[in-house]
């Protein structure tokens, strides 16, 4: 069986064990029980990348379409999925004496002929504390924040919340030219190159990330290992400080998420990084055991990684004091065929403040419910009323992510049966939510909540983000979920 029919069928399975039909009576009783005093994680965001589908492979072509039915995306993506972080990614080929973004969206050039250059790295000159101004080229970056940051962003704070932006490395070695330049051997060029980013960004856009992703799956680059990356956090967040700019250190990102303990080890091992890196970040595509998930979270602890949410987050009543016997940070930030179990399995077994599936939509193809790595997907099979619908696996990570936000504290949940698994948050605001992803149909008894109304919403093979009537509780709350699903209790807001 080849590496991608592995993950479709393990992908498949987890997806019935979460969402398929069940044969257990719906009087089935589960007592689920949550203790606010044991807490685990900060949440730090739901992310997206910035894509969509302006590379048109099948056509070779730059193609604009998606902006045609941008605002109903990014108010599904904002307001019904609660994607609060976005992952702005910079490839290694924008230093370049040569504009091939601009080539490729004026249609002088078509998708493979701007691919050949993604990574063409060509020195501005031999002085990385000297930036020539025509050395590197802004143009890709710019049409990320003018057509997908910034919109979301305002979507937000219409919300009264922040956009969390992630600026993410990219140097992959899938393409034939390299340049002359190799930032993984040279971190102050490296360093010349996120710093001209972070200026580029304020100066234009008064944008400053909030967050450095050092480099995106080393293990899929030429140069990039554990050295290097401990090298390049310990150059560039120098000369960042020397700017004013003081991000989070995300590293190290690794495509297997079972390589991301060597790495770790190996760029810490440099003199200096320990305190700087504030997450450490993996993937999936090794379709890890719990094991090697547990390994991070426990390597993240004895490191004692510098939360910097905690500090951002002291104003609110109760967070920092919650948080700081935790002060360490985790993060899942890739995995195209990602769902609700892998997620539940990350936040629970990993530990994860932040996850990502990938990018932002598609078009859906031959009116395939789903699309790997889009969360949501277009179906233009009628031009005239164009619909814009969460794919297949979005649907169960919305139970999750609409509800859960920047700032959450996850809470020690535990369930009397093994078919449903819970979990359990107290916002910033101090609500109250509870997720269960249960394989079967049943009454949950749910222990442990403060008296209140809650209100309660499900998803299951056939709904998608069904209201239930308000709940009334006094410390307990019972719930009849009627198909397996993916239910989430939330208390209402005050």
């Amino acid at each position: 069986m080849t590496a991608s029919r592995r993950i479709v069928a393990v992908t498949s399975l987890l997806t019935a064990l979460t969402l398929g039909s069940c044969s257990a009576a719906a009087s089935d009783r589960v007592e689920i029980t949550v203790d606010p005093s044991i807490t685990y994680q900060v949440m730090n965001g739901w992310e997206a990348t910035t894509r969509l589908w302006e590379y048109n492979k099948e056509e070779d072509r730059y193609d604009p379409s998606w902006l045609t039915v941008s605002d109903q995306i990014f108010d599904g993506l904002v307001n019904d999925l609660g994607i609060n972080r976005i992952r702005l990614e910079l490839k290694s080929g924008a230093e370049n004496p040569v504009d091939y973004w601009t080539k490729f969206e004026t249609g002088a050039i078509g998708y493979k002929a701007f691919r050949r250059h993604f990574y063409e790295k060509i020195n501005d000159d031999s002085n990385p504390n000297h930036t020539k101004s025509d050395g590197i080229q802004f143009s890709s970056l710019d049409y990320q924040v003018e057509k997908i940051v910034l919109p979301i962003k305002r979507r937000l704070e219409a919300k009264g919340e922040k956009l969390f932006v992630n600026l993410n490395y990219v140097d992959f070695s899938q393409t034939e030219l390299k340049g002359n330049l190799s930032h993984a051997r040279n971190p102050a060029e490296y360093a010349e190159l996120i710093h001209a980013a972070f200026v580029h960004l304020k100066s234009k856009y008064s944008l400053v990330p909030d967050a450095l992703e050092i480099i995106l799956e080393p293990d899929n680059t030429n140069d990039w290992r554990g050295r290097q990356i401990g090298e390049a956090i310990r150059t560039a967040s120098a000369r960042l400080k020397a700017e004013g700019f003081s991000p989070e250190i995300i590293a190290p990102s690794t495509a297997a998420a079972g390589k991301a303990p060597a790495y770790i080890d190996d760029m810490i091992a440099v003199a200096g990084v320990q305190p700087l890196v504030t997450t450490l970040s993996y993937h999936r595509y090794d379709l890890p055991k719990p094991r090697a998930l547990t390994d991070i979270a426990h390597r993240a602890q004895a490191i004692g990684l510098s939360n910097r949410l905690v500090d951002r987050l002291a104003p609110v009543p109760g967070i920092a004091e919650r948080a700081r016997a935790g002060r360490f940070s985790t993060a899942m930030l890739e995995h195209l065929t990602g769902d609700a179990a892998e997620l539940h399995e990350d936040l629970t077994k990993g530990q994860v403040s932040a996850w990502q599936q990938w990018a932002i939509a598609t078009r859906a193809n031959g009116g395939k419910p789903d699309k790997d790595g889009y969360y949501y997907v277009l179906d233009a099979s009628n031009p005239k009323a164009p619909i814009v619908r969460m794919a297949e696996r979005t649907r169960g990570l919305a139970q999750y992510f609409r509800y859960i936000r920047f700032g959450a504290t996850r809470l020690e949940a535990r369930s009397s049966h093994g078919g449903v698994k819970p979990t359990a948050f107290r916002n910033a605001d101090r609500s109250i939510v509870v997720v269960l992803a249960s394989n079967k149909a049943g009454t949950m008894i749910v222990r442990g909540l403060r008296a209140g109304r809650y209100l309660a919403s499900y998803t299951s093979d056939r709904e998608t983000g069904r209201e239930l009537p308000p709940l009334i509780s006094d410390g307990t709350i019972s719930v009849t979920l009627p198909a397996a699903g993916i239910m989430t209790i939330r208390q209402e807001a005050a």
